[in-house]
């Protein structure tokens, strides 16, 4: 007896409005909103915190989901629901996957030495100081939803159906260096680019779940389990 894997072609759920429409508001998130609230608080210190800030920046994102891309996240839910098995089984093998090339990345961080701490995480982990609960509900529950939808939803799936090659290449590209490039414009040091690396495992961790899967839940899911790890391995420090 010959058993064959049966594979699900993708299909990307979202109209040709909202790709377009999620399109311009990734450049908003990715490029036009860190800028515009940088510059605010060069102009205008101590008006408002850094908290503030991020609640201001996910806070739009938020009422962009639900104005734009609710009936998206809608039907990407009901194949959730479809599939339940295969997303399960897709988020098991992209922890995996995430786990095999965050040890070859890091492997590669200790090789370019003389490198400080990601800045992203620092950012993070000072605002969590002192206001943990505001800052872990944004990066565990709001985060993943927004960054899922921009970065697999209208980056990888508008793209998968044109080449697959260029749909990982671009998805993943944006979504590492949304993680640091305005660090590296603020302090004027390219070098912390380099941070991108760190973020290479888990985004094509979970454009390889997004894809096998069809639903942007399962990496949604993904996403947010990630993100809690990440706060529990900082709190054992």
């Amino acid at each position: 007896m010959i058993i064959r894997r049966i594979d699900i072609p993708f299909e990307h759920q979202m109209s040709r409005t909202q790709v377009v429409l999620g399109w311009i508001y990734l450049v908003v998130h990715m490029v036009l909103l860190p800028l515009l609230l940088s510059l605010y608080a060069y102009f205008s210190p101590n008006t408002v915190t850094e908290v503030q800030g991020n609640l201001i920046y996910l806070g739009l994102g938020v009422l962009f989901l639900l104005c734009v891309m609710l009936p998206y996240l809608r039907r990407s839910f009901d194949v959730l629901l479809d599939r339940f098995r295969l997303c399960l089984l897709a988020m098991v093998l992209a922890m995996l996957i995430n786990y095999a090339m965050s040890t070859v990345t890091a492997l590669l961080m200790l090789l370019l030495g003389n490198l400080t701490e990601n800045p992203n995480d620092s950012a993070i982990m000072d605002m969590a100081a002192d206001n943990s609960g505001v800052i872990k509900a944004l990066s565990i529950f709001i985060a993943p939803v927004l960054e899922e939808v921009l970065y697999r939803g209208v980056a990888f799936g508008s793209i998968r159906k044109r080449s697959r090659a260029w749909a990982y290449v671009v998805s993943v590209t944006l979504f590492a260096l949304s993680h640091v490039w305005q660090y590296a414009l603020a302090y004027r040091d390219p070098a912390l680019l380099l941070y991108a690396i760190q973020y290479i495992p888990v985004t094509v961790a979970l454009t390889w779940a997004y894809e096998r899967s069809g639903s942007i839940w399962t990496t949604i899911f993904f996403h947010m389990g990630y993100n809690a790890l990440g706060f529990y391995m900082q709190s054992l420090q």
